[in-house]
């Protein structure tokens, strides 16, 4: 919405943004969702992990939108095209974050809590990559907005969707779901967003970054308490 209604956002405030939320996912993948994965099974949750990082990689690989990150560089792809492809990939992977969300609240504890904080953070400047491509193709703003609704309604979908599949899941499945949970999250940060801010050359980022970090593990502490 607030791309659509001011034309976008200050670049340099996006990569504050985004050095935060790869702070979190980061440390929310080795502080709460690898551990809590590990406990139950350390093979199985680590072949997850490997599994989410081959999988994301190879999707990634035939398509168009790590290659032209509107949030923090031109794009020099077909616009038209772009926004298409975009939206998909981005609603399908917010419904992998549903997932995430899903199967951290089943495995108890700050986990769920974290992973949503995770997903919430690094959807926001999703959100601002899909409005913009959205309306560089060429959408008007009302089919933006509703396009970028759709974008936001396939977390919970796949939240709510997942959570009752995953109720009566062996100790085993779950490790495997923490896995491929945790390396999503690894994957996203340390492939998709950080490389975007060395390309920024934005000092201060690199200060923000650490506060990712600095979040989860106070959530952590107020949640053992």
């Amino acid at each position: 919405m607030l791309v659509i209604k001011y034309g976008g956002l200050d670049r340099k405030f996006l990569a504050w943004s985004l050095a935060f939320s790869s702070g979190v996912l980061v440390s929310v993948a080795f502080m709460d969702i690898m551990p809590a994965g590990t406990a139950i099974n350390p093979d199985l949750a680590y072949g997850g992990c490997l599994a989410a990082l081959l999988i994301l990689f190879l999707v990634e690989s035939f398509t168009v939108v790590h290659s032209c990150n509107e949030v923090m560089e031109d794009c020099h792809v077909h616009a038209h095209s772009l926004g298409t492809v975009a939206f998909i990939a981005l609603s399908l992977h917010a419904l992998t974050d549903g997932v995430n969300i899903a199967v951290g609240v089943q495995a108890g504890g700050t986990t769920g809590l974290s992973i949503a904080l995770g997903v919430v953070l690094h959807k926001f400047a999703g959100g601002v990559a899909l409005a913009s491509l959205l309306l560089k193709s060429g959408r008007g703003a009302r089919k933006a907005f509703w396009m970028c609704l759709a974008f936001a309604l396939m977390t919970p979908a796949g939240a709510f969707v997942t959570a009752p599949l995953i109720s009566g899941l062996s100790n085993a499945g779950m490790a495997l779901l923490l896995g491929l949970s945790g390396g999503s999250f690894i994957y996203i940060a340390m492939a998709d967003i950080l490389p975007e801010l060395h390309k920024n050359h934005d000092r201060l980022s690199r200060l923000i970054y650490p506060f990712g970090y600095l979040t989860v593990y106070i959530i952590k502490k107020l949640g053992a308490e």
